[in-house]
This record gives structure tokens, sequence and C-alpha cells, in this order.
């Protein structure tokens, strides 16, 4: 365990196979956030596998001369209906978190969820979903299994130029507007990492450095010096914190709550002996939050 040395201290999130989290009751301010459902992570069940999984981004219409419409989405099927299938999808505008959407279905194996946002300007638009499904069975073993996927959708808005959405880049323009986008997330992202670093006192050297939206890239590899069983069970006990903490918006060292919207993009640092996960974000007020996730290790 890591001893704090300023003011501040870690909260220990060691989350251990089949404990419920204790939600309580939250303002008003989204819909998601009223809902007490918590995802859990239970024993990977070897048994269900995701036939697919998909997040998607569109650029739906024009609303007026300032603003325009998203259309974004989510679906999932396992190979075999689960007592409880929940996805959960959050939506980050030029890497502050600005929007969610939840679904959650009894015995069903098909989830999907379809919504609106409405944006404007030029921007880099990235959605990330948590695809959760829970088994139960007559011994009352309870297991679990979850997969990530993502999207990307940059949109250049301008008085010089119609509206327009890509991918990928289809020529040059679009190439030099990904390119500006990319690097103005990038030197975001970088700022406000070590400012997070000098606030908790964290020698950055320690750690490996991912944000959220690098988690789907681990769905088949493993984390630097953990087992492929570690990173699934880590994984899935960052999700459970996240949305414990970051989506319900709870502040961590106060356990006040608070609306998530304005969040940063969560950053994720494994420390190098793979005793520990630290989730840094930022909340809308430039309040800094903090998450100490212990990491139990596993045969491989």
């Amino acid at each position: 365990m890591i001893k704090k040395i300023n003011k501040h201290f870690y909260k220990i999130v060691f989350i251990s196979f089949g404990i419920a989290l204790l939600l309580i009751s939250l303002p008003a301010f989204s819909s998601w956030t009223q809902n007490k459902e918590a995802f859990i992570f239970f024993p990977e069940d070897e048994t269900v596998f995701f036939k697919h999984a998909k997040s998607s981004i569109e650029l739906l219409n024009k609303k007026d001369d300032d603003e325009y419409v998203l259309n974004i989405a989510f679906a999932s099927e396992t190979n075999k209906p689960a007592f409880l299938r929940k996805d959960m999808s959050l939506l980050f505008e030029n890497g502050t978190f600005v929007h969610a959407m939840k679904q959650s279905l009894k015995d069903q194996l098909f989830i999907e969820e379809v919504g609106t946002y409405d944006g404007e300007d030029s921007g880099r638009f990235d959605s990330i979903t948590f695809h959760h499904a829970e088994t139960h069975y007559s011994n009352e073993q309870i297991n679990s299994k979850y997969t990530w996927s993502s999207d990307r959708l940059y949109v250049e808005d301008s008085p010089f130029s119609l509206l327009h959405s890509f991918h990928e880049p289809a020529d040059k323009n679009d190439e030099k507007d990904k390119e500006i986008l990319d690097s103005i997330l990038t030197q975001q992202l970088t700022y406000e990492l070590e400012g997070l670093l000098e606030e908790f006192q964290i020698n950055g050297d320690y750690y490996h450095a991912f944000t959220l939206l690098d988690l789907p890239q681990y769905k088949e590899v493993a984390l630097p010096g953990l087992t492929e069983k570690e990173t699934y069970a880590s994984l899935g006990r960052i999700w459970e914190n996240l949305y414990r903490y970051y989506v319900l918006g709870i502040n961590t060292f106060t356990e006040e709550t608070y609306s998530p919207l304005g969040n940063s993009i969560p950053h994720i640092l494994l420390h190098k002996d793979g005793t520990h996960l630290l989730l840094l974000y930022e909340t809308n007020d430039g309040t800094k939050q903090q998450l100490l996730q212990l990491i139990q290790k596993l045969d491989s």
C-alpha cells in the first residue's frame, strides 16, 4: 500500500468478488445517476462471449447556424441470454465528459440504445462503451463477462466551410483538421496529468500511463507486467470504481455528490511493480480526484 505524503489521502478501493457497491441517493441532475444499480465485477464466465459489441457516433443533421445534432448508439449481443445485460456508454467532447447512456435488461442476449447530443463548433468526439453480462447459476454462483467498444468522430464546423464530419481522413483537409484537434487534446491531457501528479505528489516515472480511451486496446492484450487474467480482473474493477465515483458524481475524498458532466477524461496509472492502479481526473470546477485500486495477483 502507498503512504500519502501531504494532506490528501488515498481512497482505497479493493472490491472482492461478489460484493456489491453501496450507492446513495443522488440529486436529479441526470437520468442515469438516479439509477442505484451498480456495475459489479464477478469471476469471469468462460462459457459466455460477445458475438458483437459496437459503439457509434454519427453526424445526424444541422440544428441551426451554431449547433448540430449527433446520433450516438451502442449495441452488443452475447452467445446466450444472461440474467442481467447492462451496457453503458460515455461521450467525450474535446476531452470533456458531456453525455452518458445506459440500458439494462434481464434474461436477454441482445441490448442496444440510441440517443442524440447537440454539439457546436469543430471538435473531436470519443465514445467508449462498457458491455456487461451477469450470469446466475443454480448453485448460487454468480459470474460475469464484459468487453469494451469505442468510436471517434471529427466534426468540422466553421464559418468558412460546410458542416462536415469524418471518422478517418478522406483528404488533406481532413488530415489537417484531425492533426489540429488531436494535438490540442494531447496537450490538454498532458497538462491535466502534470497537474494531477503535482497535486498528489506522485512520481510519474514509477507508472505506466493510460487514459480511459486506451482501455479497449487491452481486450485481448495484457497490461504491462500483468497476466491476461489480472488484466481482465483489473479493468473490470476499474469500471466498477469509475461508475461508482466518476459517472455517478461522488467526490472521492468527501463522498459528496456533484454533477459529473464536465469531468476530464480519467487518467489511469499502473505501477510498474504491478501492485496497484491510480485513477486520476478533474471535475468541472477543477477539483482533482484520486482513487487507488489494488491489483489481485492471479494465476495465468
